[in-house]
């Protein structure tokens, strides 16, 4: 009898392990709900800053003219705005250099803990949003990405 309860106490805990797997997956710390002011899922039309990207690839992409160029210590190259449904749902922001590369991880794990690496990218996940900074060593460039994937409070 003793046998069989400790079966069933290690099936249990078996059971479980995957799921304690799932959970640590996501951030703990929350997941930011804006970026320099701008709220993920806030409709384009209430942005008047908003200037649309030129050329025919950049769809829905949006840039500020009088953008700040530095994140933390790190200078950064662009910043751009994209929109679905017209609510923006991603920021992307461009840097060249490995010593931004660096200062721009350590800042984000500064404020959000220890995300994961996996390959070139490195980046963190929320049940509604996900963050990811990758390096690309021979073009010596790179880029982060936020990303919303929920829902607008408008829709």
């Amino acid at each position: 009898m003793k046998g069989k309860t400790a079966f069933v106490s290690i099936l249990i805990l078996l059971l479980f392990v995957p799921f304690a797997a799932l959970a640590g997956d996501f951030v703990q710390s929350p997941a930011p709900t804006e970026f320099r002011g701008i709220k993920f899922g806030e409709s384009l039309e209430s942005l008047k800053e908003m200037i649309p990207v030129p050329g025919k690839g950049y769809k829905n992409t949006y840039y500020r003219k009088d953008e700040k160029l530095n994140f933390g210590q790190a200078d950064i190259v662009s910043v751009a705005y994209y929109f679905h449904d017209d609510r923006l749902f991603r920021v992307g922001m461009a840097f060249s250099g490995e010593a931004n590369y660096f200062l721009i991880k350590e800042k984000l794990i500064k404020d959000y803990g220890p995300g994961r690496q996996i390959g070139a990218r490195y980046g963190w996940m929320w049940p509604d949003f996900s963050m990811e900074i990758n390096y690309d060593t021979a073009q010596h460039q790179g880029g982060v990405y936020y990303t919303f994937e929920g829902k607008s409070k408008n829709g």
